[in-house]
């Protein structure tokens, strides 16, 4: 077999495409790549070429590349087209297997590392992804959503927001779109009619109180139920806590530096922890924040009683709550009587943003991992991979992964204050399978 005939079939080029050249210059590999004379493509004559080259998997070690004429064609309206060659997705400057083995390597660490591995830059390499993202989002069929999550992020507290929904019954990303007001709603909508799903035909929502998210539902989804999320209102008592243990802390300093004993979940205190805690409440040294972490407790033991008891007991803990007089949970207590029925509602469909919680906390942890991180780029277009396509940008690195020499070398300080090529794991938007 001659070396142009296993590279066309390693490349799976069919007639009339073949390979006509082979070269090693500078350390690379170039192929050119040629259709063979009087060839039709669609019926069609060809009218003219031009050339492109594309970048390929390595050859061994040394980098590859294609090179080939791209014929143009007159169509039946009289418009002149560009023929699609087989190995590259229209406009891209890599094959189609560069492709897959760059969004292989971006799921299993940085952007910023991949780039160094690919010999790529990252700028170049962010482009890629924007694009298999793009494709991902354009193919994408979603069914038709009954049940949806929406919840906001930012890159920073503050800072360039970004709202996301999920379908909770299919656990997977839908759409995300820049800032977190009432507007999303709409735009959500518009998407969903877009893709040929009938917004009328979303039952339910669950999302945080925020009045934007709540006015926005009622507006573009008239017919939707909403819950109230859970892990959000555990949150508001958990911030009431907080806010009353650092009350009482100013008056008994020797008892600082206790603040995540009240904040976490007994399940999550070490034995250490545990037995500081239990000192701690024996000794009654903060009776108001105990007080507010017995409450905060006792709310989060509400959602497993019995749905016929759910509304007798959640009134009965809104009675404990408004005695204990603690201020902070008593605004806490009001808050949750003037949304009752959104949480109990919670005993009858039973969703939460726990899946998009967990997202989001990734997502998160990337861009603060990623040093000089302004903004997510492009907005709405780097939120996904995560669990629909397998990528894993916004994940933690393992132990292993940070011990090695290619994870703790110096990297190189980038003067971009958009997008430095340290860039590593923030979100991108991929929802379906690969």
């Amino acid at each position: 077999m001659q070396p142009t005939e296993l590279f066309a079939l390693g490349l799976g080029l069919t007639p009339p495409w073949k390979i006509v050249d082979i070269e090693f210059i500078d350390g690379e590999v170039h192929i050119k790549v040629d259709f063979e004379r009087g060839a039709r493509f669609g019926g069609l004559e060809v009218h003219a070429t031009s050339e492109r080259k594309w970048r390929h998997l390595n050859f061994f070690k040394y980098p590859c590349f294609i090179h080939a004429r791209v014929p143009r064609v007159i169509g039946k309206d009289g418009k002149v087209a560009t023929v699609q060659v087989p190995w590259a997705h229209a406009g891209s400057g890599f094959t189609m297997d560069f492709e897959a083995h760059a969004i292989e390597l971006v799921s299993q660490m940085p952007v910023a590392l991949a780039a160094r591995l690919l010999r790529l830059s990252d700028t170049r390499l962010w482009r890629l992804i924007h694009q298999y993202v793009k494709r991902t989002r354009d193919a994408l069929g979603i069914g038709q959503p009954t049940r949806i999550g929406v919840d906001e992020t930012a890159a920073r507290r503050g800072h360039d927001y970004i709202t996301v929904f999920v379908d909770l019954d299919a656990r997977r990303v839908l759409y995300a779109c820049q800032g977190r007001s009432g507007a999303a709603l709409f735009e959500f909508k518009a998407f969903l009619k877009a893709k040929g799903a009938d917004p009328a035909k979303v039952q339910a929502f669950t999302c945080d109180m925020g009045p934007a998210f709540l006015g926005g539902i009622a507006q573009a989804f008239p017919q939707a139920s909403v819950t109230l999320d859970r892990y959000h209102l555990v949150a508001l008592l958990t911030r009431a806590v907080d806010v009353t243990r650092k009350a009482e802390t100013k008056k008994a300093t020797k008892f600082k530096r206790t603040r995540w004993l009240w904040l976490k979940n007994p399940t999550n205190l070490s034995e250490k922890e545990k037995l500081s805690l239990q000192e701690l409440l024996e000794e009654n040294a903060f009776p108001l924040t105990g007080k507010a972490y017995g409450l905060r407790l006792a709310f989060q033991e509400l959602f497993k009683v019995p749905r016929c008891q759910a509304q007798t007991a959640f009134y009965e803990w809104i009675g404990m709550a408004l005695a204990s007089e603690i201020h902070a949970v008593v605004e806490v207590a009001v808050t949750f009587f003037n949304a009752a029925d959104k949480i109990l509602r919670w005993f009858e469909t039973r969703i939460s943003n726990g899946f998009l919680e967990g997202l989001l906390a990734g997502c998160r942890w990337g861009s603060r991992a990623s040093p000089g991180f302004q903004r997510w780029e492009p907005g709405a277009n780097t939120v996904g991979f995560v669990k629909q396509s397998g990528c894993g940008i916004g994940r933690r690195p393992s132990a292993d992964q940070r011990s090695h020499s290619l994870w703790t070398s110096q990297r190189p300080v980038s003067t971009s204050r958009r997008r430095p090529s340290t860039v590593s794991n923030h979100f991108s938007l991929a929802s379906g399978e690969r």
